[in-house]
């Protein structure tokens, strides 16, 4: 069976409640029973010692027990007189129970009422008369033989001795608590626990009302994330919740709209990436298919001239799609890298050698500096790292201008390898530097297509920095052009 989630906060609540308010019926059965006790013996106490003190007067101003002597009536108005005499009003609380035993098992000696025993107790004035409470007490003399009443063999009593003049002339003996188990205590102990479950009822028909806007509420949010989702799956990706709470729901609502925004961005980036693509494809493939029917025609002469620059131009398309081929490898982790230790140093180096004769030609002066003796040992794989010097000297030679300078340095700092790659105009405006690493991003006119490239050099660049956890970034150069630096981590 599914139910939805108000149901199941609705249903975790009213178990929870249940739960508590069941908790609380034991704890007050037992804690009931357990005070009820405690709280009748310890009256049983204070009423015994006070008879005890009536007791000794009456023996001495009589000299004997023969006035309580097998007379249960005056046995019990002595009790009466005796109390009454001693200051205490004749008082009880009164129990809703059968007819007939409506008076607990003590009466108060206060002058004013206590705190009664139990809600269902009431307080009253009692004359005359002492319910269960005055059955319970029993007078002995000094041999413990029963003046008033019977004791039964092997009866549990509690005798306190009587003592006039130092010698115990009797004893008033107390018999245990009746257990609660008793027809009256079962009787109220079931309307105490019906009026219980009746509260309960309302409790648990209140709560349900209050849990039900509540749980009504939090689902709320819900639906909307729900029904957000499915247009975004759908492609809506202008789609957004609006924030009304600072809670779990509400950063919840935040992350869907900042999903929401991440994946329309990458939308506009996936169109414009394949549109550049195709832009980029099509130049030299026009190039090609216009010159080649050209020839076809007669309009141009077949020459080695003519078939040199369609070579170039489809070496320039190769490299083009070679380009795109690592470049999307790189994106979803399948180019491969051969890593080991090596010396950065070494490495750069051979890489500078290689373009010195290129940088000569063009008249551009290709500097290296590093301290002496330096020594940068990393763990890397060394074509790729030789790929992603290649492409930087590339970048700098086929833009700087004829007559210019290309700085390259290596230092270590804080356990990093840094190189620091910097050419002379022209430069980059401050705006294009962030995006100089995205695919086939160019900076027109200075670094357009015609002086070379399809911008994916420095995207190919970025992704072998990341794969030897190292960072690059690109900034002015103080030489006016473009200055890119690389940090790599050391060989731990």
């Amino acid at each position: 069976m599914h139910f939805s989630i108000k149901y199941k906060i609705l249903l975790t609540l009213i178990t929870a409640i249940a739960m508590v308010i069941g908790g609380m019926w034991l704890f007050t059965k037992l804690s009931f029973e357990r005070g009820f006790v405690n709280y009748v013996r310890s009256m049983d106490e204070e009423v015994q010692s006070r008879l005890v003190q009536a007791l000794a007067r009456e023996y001495r101003n009589e000299g004997s027990w023969d006035a309580l002597r097998d007379n249960p009536r005056r046995w019990r108005e002595f009790q009466i007189e005796s109390l009454a005499h001693a200051g205490a009003p004749r008082m009880a609380w009164r129990f809703p129970m059968d007819p007939g035993h409506d008076v607990i098992h003590f009466i108060s000696h206060d002058a004013l009422p206590m705190p009664p025993p139990h809600p269902g107790a009431k307080f009253e004035r009692r004359v005359g008369r002492f319910g269960p409470f005055g059955a319970r007490m029993l007078l002995l003399d000094a041999d413990k033989e029963p003046l008033s009443g019977n004791v039964q063999p092997e009866e549990a009593l509690k005798m306190t001795p009587i003592v006039v003049d130092g010698a115990t002339v009797g004893y008033l003996a107390m018999r245990p608590i009746p257990p609660m188990g008793e027809a009256r205590e079962m009787h109220f102990s079931e309307r105490q626990a019906h009026a219980f479950m009746l509260i309960a009822l309302i409790t648990m028909v209140v709560s349900i009302l209050l849990a039900l806007p509540v749980s009504r509420q939090l689902v709320k949010p819900i639906r909307a994330l729900s029904e957000a989702t499915r247009k975004l799956a759908a492609g809506s990706y202008d789609t957004r919740i609006d924030v009304g709470s600072r809670d779990e729901l509400g950063q919840l609502a935040r992350d869907f709209n900042s999903l929401a925004k991440t994946l329309g961005q990458n939308e506009v980036s996936r169109r414009q990436w394949i549109a550049d693509i195709s832009h980029e494809l099509r130049t030299p493939l026009s190039i090609l298919q216009g010159e080649i029917e050209a020839m076809q025609d007669g309009l141009r002469p077949c020459t080695p001239e003519r078939l040199a620059a369609l070579h170039g131009e489809t070496l320039n398309l190769a490299r083009l799609v070679n380009d795109l081929y690592e470049l999307s490898l790189s994106d979803i982790g399948a180019l491969s890298y051969q890593k080991q230790r090596l010396d950065l140093r070494t490495l750069l180096e051979t890489s500078l050698q290689a373009h010195r004769d290129e940088f000569a030609g063009k008249n551009i002066a290709l500097e290296f500096s590093a301290d002496p003796g330096l020594e940068a040992r990393v763990f890397g794989d060394p074509d790729r790292l030789q790929q992603l010097f290649l492409n930087l000297l590339g970048n700098s030679l086929r833009y700087t201008d004829p007559g210019g300078k290309v700085a390259v340095s290596l230092a270590v700092r804080d356990g990093h390898a840094v190189i620091d790659v910097q050419d002379s105009a022209p430069g980059v405006a401050e705006e294009h530097l962030p995006r100089l690493f995205e695919r086939l991003y160019r900076v027109d006119p200075s670094r357009s297509r015609e002086t070379g490239g399809a911008g994916l050099g420095l995207a190919i660049c970025r992704n072998i920095v990341e794969a030897h956890d190292g960072r690059i970034d690109a900034r002015a150069s103080n030489l006016g052009g473009l200055w890119v630096q690389l940090v790599l981590p050391l060989e731990a």
